[in-house]
């Protein structure tokens, strides 16, 4: 979904603006049990994917330091 005319229509934004709709969009998706995702900005994709798993307890966290996880 990166990038989709929804996202921009939904947000009034061009394609160079819709980085964050389709995070967010992602996210919901990868919520709701979506595994695979077309990206045209991985890493960012991949961060809000991880931080998804984690939130559902699927993945530790990469790093811990102050005990949160």
């Amino acid at each position: 979904m990166s990038n989709k005319d929804f996202i921009g229509e939904t947000l009034g934004a061009p394609v160079e603006e819709r980085l964050a709709g389709t995070l967010a969009a992602t996210a919901v998706c990868a919520w709701q049990g979506a595994r695979i995702f077309r990206a045209h900005n991985v890493r960012e994709t991949r961060h809000a994917v991880d931080m998804v798993a984690a939130i559902q307890g699927d993945i530790r966290p990469a790093r811990v330091i102050r005990g949160l996880a």
